[in-house]
């Protein structure tokens, strides 16, 4: 594939999730409300919460170009990861059977799970810390410590779930560079992101909590709040405690069927099976960075929003895939039929977006 070409079609694969969600979106904006809805809240007016650095930002717009500035700065970074992938699989390129190469490149363009569902999915702040999270990597490969403690945290402040898709991959791939060096330099190495992301998760937890401002926060985003966004006041006001009693009052009025979820139980499986399987076919254990795709686990316990937890995990699965081909980790492993290049690139182009929620939003009801 050519290197000119996969820019835009991980931007067209993006216009065509975004335009799914146009026509399913109740939404005036024509994307998620809700994930507009994150871009409000700032601690100029709401106080120090979590979630807000983003909004603090953009409270200098004015409310008339709000929604134009974030469908601008959604699509700047959704261009942002498609340069970021293209660059990274251009280097590939030349290092990998061609089959292999093509089926990698059609993961990263065409899976369900990448940028059509970015484009479906549209201004959530994960899509932010995804770069963030590839940023990390770099660093932790260029040994920039200081550099990597301070995007860790904007991470955590933007989204405390950065924690298990972004923090602690990031702290599994050092930890395997690191190591082997001496058990001393990957402790001293770690310190200063772990400390300050200990600080910055208990800070948030003890004072980033919406309830002392309710009144406020209900008062400057007033008709926001109104249908489809009713449940936004519950998703903050709720406690990291409380979120389990939710999500298991969901399961248990059948928000999910039986056969969906053993579908995204199998698909989680696979996603992982498949990293330690190529790892292995390389030589190489199950190290904490193989794995670190697995921490993204407890957010099933946290949030219902499983097809979202299910992206993020394949997404994961990619990226260390490809930082380790990147990085010399991985060598060249078994060549793959080009018939598997096409079959995949053909079922994942006809499946859609893979959902927020629930899998597969095209397909559904």
């Amino acid at each position: 594939m050519a290197g000119a070409l996969m820019p835009g079609a991980m931007l067209l694969f993006a216009a065509v999730g975004f335009g799914v969600q146009f026509v399913l979106s109740p939404s005036a904006p024509g994307f998620s409300s809700f994930n507009a809805l994150h871009f409000e809240i700032n601690y100029l007016e709401h106080g120090f919460v979590r979630r807000a650095l983003v909004g603090t930002l953009f409270h200098g717009v004015p409310e008339a170009a709000r929604t134009p500035a974030i469908v601008v700065f959604g699509w700047v970074v959704i261009a942002v990861l498609a340069g970021l992938v293209t660059r990274l699989l251009y280097v590939l390129r030349r290092r990998m059977d061609r089959d292999q190469f093509r089926l990698l490149a059609v993961l990263w363009i065409a899976a369900p799970w990448t940028f059509m569902n970015l484009g479906y999915d549209f201004a959530r702040l994960d899509q932010l810390n995804l770069l963030l999270l590839a940023l990390s990597l770099y660093l932790v490969y260029r040994n920039r410590i200081v550099w990597l403690t301070v995007v860790s945290v904007a991470g955590l402040l933007i989204h405390e779930a950065y924690l298990f898709y972004g923090l602690i991959p990031v702290l599994a791939y050092a930890w395997v560079r690191y190591r082997p060096v001496s058990l001393a330099t990957a402790v001293v190495r770690l310190a200063w992101p772990v400390a300050a992301g200990l600080a910055t998760l208990v800070t948030i937890a003890l004072a980033g909590r919406y309830e002392p401002g309710r009144a406020a926060l209900i008062d400057t985003l007033g008709t926001r709040l109104a249908d489809p966004n009713h449940n936004a006041l519950n998703v903050w006001l709720r406690s990291g405690l409380d979120n389990p009693h939710y999500v298991l009052a969901r399961l248990d009025q059948g928000l999910f069927g039986a056969a969906e979820l053993l579908v995204m139980a199998a698909l989680v499986l696979a996603a992982v099976a498949v990293v330690i399987g190529f790892a292995r076919t390389n030589g190489r254990s199950a190290d904490p960075f193989i794995l670190s795709p697995l921490a993204v686990l407890p957010l099933f316990c946290f949030g219902i929003d499983y097809a979202r937890w299910m992206g993020l995990i394949a997404i994961l699965s990619l990226t260390v895939v490809t930082t380790r081909l990147l990085d010399g980790g991985f060598g060249q492993s078994r060549p793959l039929s080009a018939r598997h290049t096409g079959l995949a690139l053909l079922g994942m182009a006809l499946a859609g977006p893979l959902g927020s929620v629930h899998l597969l939003p095209l397909w559904g009801d």
